[in-house]
């Protein structure tokens, strides 16, 4: 099993630096180009959720980012210690509802095979599964 350890700040200066380092290592874990473009664009509408949402656009706050990959997975956390958020909460948006911002809960349904958001005491843990060369579960 590799494994990446990411911690930041809340800056979306950052954004770029993570998704590129997270692509390339699930491309060196094995996932098609493809796959890792996914990983991608999830994750950075994920911090940038977390930045704009959680963090109220604070740029100084923790994130911390894990990433493995084994046996043709990747699995990523993104820890945050912002105030716990309940995505059940919002309304599902359809793709003809497609606009700038809040695309990243359906990206995350959409593209990934899993999605886990865990409230914490103190924050949040978001949980993600990409299967290697295959498609997600599309919505759920």
């Amino acid at each position: 099993m590799n494994r990446l350890e990411l911690k930041i700040t809340s800056d979306p200066a950052n954004l770029r630096d993570v998704r590129k380092q997270v692509e390339a290592f699930a491309h060196i874990g094995g996932m098609p180009l493809e796959d890792c473009d996914a990983v991608g664009l999830v994750i950075n509408e994920a911090l940038a959720n977390i930045i704009r949402h959680g963090y109220h656009g604070a740029h100084d706050q923790p994130i911390m980012i894990t990433a493995e990959t084994d046996d043709g997975q990747l699995r990523l956390q993104i820890r945050d210690w912002a105030k716990p958020f309940d995505p059940s909460t919002l309304p599902k948006k359809e793709t003809a509802d497609l606009k700038p911002g809040g695309l990243g809960l359906l990206c995350m349904r959409r593209l990934m095979d899993e999605a886990e958001f865990v409230p914490l005491p103190d924050g949040m843990l978001l949980k993600l599964l990409k299967r290697s060369g295959k498609s997600a579960n599309n919505g759920t």
